[in-house]
């Protein structure tokens, strides 16, 4: 299919397709097990992908919600904006969790109901909840 405009021609074709979006877009997860540094207060992490270029983090203080990209098995968040709780005592540190595991691309698979996100001295295994 070939479009003139008075600006150019642009042509499309079958490889001009978006690619498809990763299996966890739509979903919320919980973490079940996290390897390296604990989350501050036991957590749980909980991710939602409310589409295909975003994602919210909650590990026990503050929401976090922003931009996220995904290339192959590479999953990039962008900068998080959040709510702005104090969180004293056991969970005070669970805001700097999130942005220490957000701060380099992390790598993530999943199997079945199960999405694995790993980074730098962290893997997290998260299983999908359901409303």
């Amino acid at each position: 299919m070939l479009f003139v405009s008075g600006l150019g021609a642009f042509a499309a074709g079958p490889g001009d397709a978006e690619p498809a979006a990763p299996p966890f877009v739509g979903k919320s997860y919980s973490s079940t097990a996290v390897t390296g540094p604990q989350i501050p207060g036991g957590g749980p992490l909980q991710l939602t992908f409310t589409a295909a270029n975003r994602i919210s983090l909650f590990a026990g203080c503050n929401r976090h919600v922003g931009e996220m990209t995904v290339e192959g098995s590479v999953l990039r968040v962008g900068s998080l904006a959040s709510t702005m709780m104090a969180c004293p005592g056991p969970r005070a540190g669970a805001d700097e969790w999130i942005t220490a595991l957000t701060s380099e691309p992390l790598t993530w698979y999943s199997v079945g109901h199960a999405l694995v996100l790993s980074g730098p001295g962290t893997q997290v295994l998260l299983t999908e909840k359901y409303s």
